[in-house]
């Protein structure tokens, strides 16, 4: 058997963005567009992005990382664990 490895994508590709002391994560492939995270933010940080993962959604992106304050509602409401807030010092 001979694995075609062109078509096995990284099941890992992750949107990030930092600003000051918060970074945003998205794991691109696990996100199935439900919309939750986007909903919950309460200073609007994420947009629904451009890009397509491998099932055919588009996960959130940090378009406006300056507006983060680190609650985590959108990383606590994921049912999917695609979103990750992380305090950086």
């Amino acid at each position: 058997m001979v694995l075609n490895l062109s078509v096995i994508r990284d099941p890992y590709s992750v949107i990030s963005r930092e600003h000051e002391k918060v970074r945003v994560s998205v794991i691109i492939n696990r996100c199935k567009e439900c919309g939750l995270c986007i909903a919950v933010c309460p200073t609007k940080v994420l947009v629904k992005s451009t890009i397509e993962n491998t099932y055919g959604f588009h996960p959130p992106e940090p378009a406006y990382i300056e507006k983060c304050i680190g609650c985590r509602l959108c990383e606590y409401n994921c049912p999917d664990f695609a979103i990750f807030v992380e305090k950086v010092e």
